[in-house]
């Protein structure tokens, strides 16, 4: 990138992230939420042609959050490749293509949130915690004491 339009991508996701106003201020002097919206603008500055996220809604209010799951769903369908790691399964849902289930270092389930859904097979609407739960769970946690 030529270096106006650095300045322009940078001009641009400050303002998507909600920074414009402390640009100019010392990172010391934000917020957990402002730090992990900052970390995020870092990471795809560069429109990069992979992406790894770890939990990058964690400390942010409803409305930065639903800004980076926006901006997640816009990479991939940019082409971005993004691995995102999360406990918030309810996100997974709504933006993954494809799931990865990983359990005591191990994958356990692989597919597309509606294909891991699919295969619970419980006659009742589940939901890709439903998912993770099975798949995650024990024969010994299963057992009668």
């Amino acid at each position: 990138m030529e270096p106006t339009e650095i300045e322009t991508r940078i001009g641009t996701l400050l303002d998507r992230f909600d920074l414009t106003d402390a640009a100019d201020d010392r990172i010391s002097t934000y917020s957990k939420g402002m730090r992990r919206k900052t970390g995020l603008i870092q990471a795809i500055m560069h429109e990069p042609t992979v992406a790894f996220l770890d939990e990058p809604t964690s400390g942010l209010d409803p409305r930065a959050a639903r800004t980076v799951r926006e901006t997640i769903t816009e990479l991939a369908a940019g082409g971005t490749t993004v691995f995102l790691s999360t406990h918030v399964l309810p996100v997974v849902e709504e933006i993954a293509t494809e799931v990865g289930i990983l359990y005591e270092g191990e994958v356990v389930a692989e597919g597309s949130p509606d294909d891991l859904i699919a295969r619970m097979e419980t006659g009742e609407e589940s939901t890709l915690e439903d998912v993770f739960i099975e798949v995650t769970t024990d024969e010994a946690d299963n057992s009668d004491p």
